[in-house]
């Protein structure tokens, strides 16, 4: 494993999530997710039906990962991250370095920094924090 200073990840892109021309914002997301749930539950009280629990649970799966993003900062989704901002702010990314070693490209896989060139070069991510 290679030292904190020799591994720089950059964000080679960088987009805000907007909806309806305003920045989304962590807390609204799972005030949306927490009344989702609650109103899934008072129609499912009322029908009797599956169908009310079934979306329900799609927003205690919504809630479950913007308190992961909220307490993380960052959640790292194959190519594209989604990093939550001090502020609440909730954007896409994408992180890239280059190898220490090999000068080849380094990206962000699972929970782990691996080189495209050589993937022996392997950094664990939790570790390295300095982008």
């Amino acid at each position: 494993m290679a030292k904190k200073e020799d591994i720089k990840l950059q964000r080679t892109y960088e987009k805000p999530i907007k909806i309806f021309g305003k920045q989304l914002k962590i807390m609204r997301v799972i005030l949306i997710a927490l009344i989702w749930m609650v109103y899934a539950g008072f129609v499912f009280y009322e029908t009797k039906s599956i169908t009310p629990l079934i979306f329900g649970s799609l927003g205690l799966i919504l809630f479950i990962l913007s308190i992961i993003l909220m307490t993380k900062r960052i959640l790292y989704i194959k190519d594209f991250n989604l990093e939550c901002s001090a502020a609440g702010d909730v954007y896409i990314t994408k992180l890239r370095g280059v190898c220490p070693k090999c000068q080849g490209e380094l990206k962000v896989i699972k929970k782990y920094i691996v080189c495209s060139k050589n993937t022996n070069h392997k950094w664990d991510l939790d570790v390295q924090q300095s982008f």
